[in-house]
């Protein structure tokens, strides 16, 4: 490979940006890629951008050419050995190829110190079944995947366009493509993963005293029915928080969209388990409770790694209606730590590895949610945040 093809440009010509990047859901011509970054230092409280540049994927069926690996491997070669802790962003033409996600998952797993977001124009072969697997693939890398609006679409536009004094002008039926492929996105995503990878697991699972940077919900769930009493069917599976602040895109709205259309039936009775990084927030909390309240052949347990603004009344009335509704709300023990490392992570048969105050933190928890559950939250007991 020719090592300048590695080097990043600064910036692309107007007409090649709106050929490339026009969010029309399906766009024949277009058939590499074009990657524009941003290197953010992740514990920088300014978080000032410490990087930027294009690449542009090569015409060739060589997945070494793609722009992602590009990007890969001049940003081992260039920033990786000074970085401690980074937020890398993509804004691309086309989501990822699933090599390219492959050597995603890897390089994320090998560094997780580094988080990535992958904000793309368009979906490639949306209406296929591999490529929709591939995006929930890129999903469960860890990495954060979302299709790009307006203010992104502006932002590549100033920052990576020479663009003279002209303005950012979107194309016609832009706002119509855009709600079309986030709505398709949504659809891919609400379908569960197999399993999370290791780092992903430690990381947002780990019931710290102060969980900074830790603000997604990862959900792990298991779902046995059963018919007169005789087991019918078992599923288990893995969501995690879409990205938006729109609560019908939360892990637990994921799982109950799915678990509706898959498997839900009057004439069945449910066994459900989650295992969750966070307890749900107020909003999902009383839809989960009215869903409960309307199917009384379903029972929920969930166990949470952590409380989520447990000193929050509104979260706090969240979790007591989720009990008031039959739900058993517990904190995660060692044994559930465990159990979730053997049947919800790629472990590669490696044991499970507590981290120091595990027990004491989830004692502490559980203190905390007995007095949530009994009517408040003693001064005394600790507030747990994200």
């Amino acid at each position: 490979m020719n090592p300048q093809i590695r080097n990043p440009m600064v910036r692309m010509y107007r007409g090649t940006f709106y050929k490339n990047f026009e969010n029309e859901p399906v766009l024949s011509g277009q058939k590499y890629t074009w990657l524009c970054y941003e290197v953010k230092i992740k514990n920088d409280p300014s978080k000032l951008p410490w990087d930027t540049g294009v690449f542009r994927g090569q015409v060739n069926f060589d997945p070494e050419h793609h722009a992602e690996m590009y990007f890969l491997s001049w940003f081992r070669g260039n920033l990786l050995p000074a970085c401690k802790r980074s937020q890398i962003t993509w804004f691309v033409s086309w989501n990822p190829c699933l090599y390219c996600v492959a050597k995603v998952a890897e390089f994320l797993a090998e560094h997780p110190n580094v988080t990535l977001t992958v904000s793309t124009a368009r979906l490639y072969y949306y209406w296929k079944k591999d490529w929709r697997r591939t995006l929930r693939k890129l999903c469960q890398t860890g990495a954060r995947v979302k299709i790009m609006d307006y203010k992104e679409f502006e932002y590549c536009w100033e920052n990576f366009v020479y663009k003279g004094r002209k303005p950012f002008r979107c194309w016609y039926k832009f706002n119509d493509n855009y709600t079309f492929l986030r709505c398709k996105l949504q659809e891919i995503l609400r379908h569960p993963m197999d399993a999370m990878y290791p780092g992903i697991f430690y990381f947002h699972f780990r019931n710290l005293r102060k969980a900074y940077g830790r603000n997604e919900t990862w959900l792990c769930f298991t779902v046995e029915g059963t018919k007169h009493r005789s087991p019918t069917s078992w599923k288990s599976g893995v969501f995690r928080n879409q990205v938006g602040p729109d609560p019908s895109c939360h892990a637990e709205m994921c799982f109950l969209s799915w678990f509706c259309h898959n498997m839900l039936s009057p004439n069945k009775d449910y066994e459900v388990t989650w295992y969750a990084s966070w307890s749900p927030c107020p909003e999902c909390a009383g839809q989960v409770a009215e869903f409960l309240a309307r199917h009384r052949n379903v029972r929920l347990t969930i166990f949470t790694a952590r409380l989520y603004y447990c000193s929050n009344p509104g979260f706090q009335q969240g979790l007591r209606r989720l009990s008031q509704e039959g739900a058993s709300v517990l904190i995660m023990g060692y044994e559930d730590f465990e159990y979730c490392w053997e049947i919800f992570v790629y472990n590669d048969g490696q044991p499970f590895e507590p981290w120091k105050r595990l027990q004491d933190n989830s004692l502490s928890l559980d203190r905390t949610l007995q007095e949530i559950l009994h009517g408040g939250v003693s001064p005394g007991l600790p507030v747990w945040l994200f």
